[in-house]
């Protein structure tokens, strides 16, 4: 089964292997499928172009979202 992966959004909560923290979302390219992230009460700098692929999510899903995942999830199964 192909794995669905969930394009981040602006000011999104998240985690990422390999490094500790919690981080939001600060850029997104859609064309790389890369987020910039900054760490949330860090003064660190910017960790930019990391993959969607290495995201964890700390948010739950909207509505949109879980509406496309249920409509992609029937459609696959024909």
């Amino acid at each position: 089964m192909n794995k669905r992966v969930r394009i981040p959004k602006m000011n999104d909560r998240v985690g990422t292997s390999g490094r500790h923290g919690v981080f939001a979302v600060v850029g997104i390219d859609k064309k790389l499928k890369t987020a910039d992230l900054r760490l949330l009460g860090g003064t660190q700098p910017t960790d930019k172009d990391i993959p969607w692929t290495m995201l964890v999510y700390l948010d739950e899903e909207d509505a949109n979202q879980a509406a496309a995942r249920v409509v992609r999830e029937s459609t696959d199964k024909i």
